[in-house]
């Protein structure tokens, strides 16, 4: 069973015990001024989960591929590896070489209050 928390990078876990807004959530793991990306944690079925990364943790770089294809490639990252986030990621996406990084959340998707 999935509970609310926070991973942070250097592996430590913190409960979440009730929905938090989107604003807090940016807050609490140190989300840049991108704010926050979500990713659909597929693999734990109804309800959605989601993982809320920090949308600055990379540096990226836009790859024209042509024919309207565009392709956002990760060149860098400004915060530390989270080896359990990108276990959970890669559960949903297993032959990705993204890692994540920095302090994530992970919640249902029908958390989203803000």
């Amino acid at each position: 069973m999935q509970t609310r928390r926070i991973i942070r990078a250097d592996g430590t876990e913190e409960s979440l015990p009730r929905p938090v807004s989107t604003k807090d959530i940016a807050r609490m793991i140190g989300a840049g001024p991108k704010g926050l990306d979500i990713v659909n944690l597929l693999q734990f079925g109804f309800p959605l989960w989601v993982m809320c990364v920090d949308g600055s943790g990379h540096e990226t770089k836009t790859v024209d591929h042509g024919g309207g294809h565009f392709e956002l490639v990760s060149i860098g990252h400004t915060k530390p590896v989270n080896e359990k986030a990108t276990a959970i990621y890669r559960m949903r996406a297993p032959h990705s070489a993204h890692v994540i990084v920095g302090d994530v959340a992970i919640i249902p998707d029908d958390d989203y209050a803000e």
